[in-house]
């Protein structure tokens, strides 16, 4: 199981995001079906969540990554 990211930039410089990943796999087949919408609103659920770094355990907002709820 293996969902690959790569990041490119266009030619005005702006910051891509291509997913891929197993469309036959029985777990990465769940995102067959997403939008480019349900991939934003995860990635944007994601910067709430806490974030495992090596032992560590850090939310996004602790590491600069993302603006709090309130801001």
């Amino acid at each position: 199981m293996t969902i690959e990211v790569e990041e490119w930039y266009d030619d005005k410089g702006k910051l891509n995001l291509t997913i891929t990943w197993d469309e036959t796999d029985p777990h990465e087949s769940k995102l067959n079906n997403w939008t480019s919408s349900d991939f934003l609103t995860a990635i944007t659920n994601a910067c709430y969540q806490e974030l495992s770094v090596g032992r560590e355990t850090r939310t996004f907002e602790d590491l600069g990554m993302c603006p709090p709820h309130d801001a």
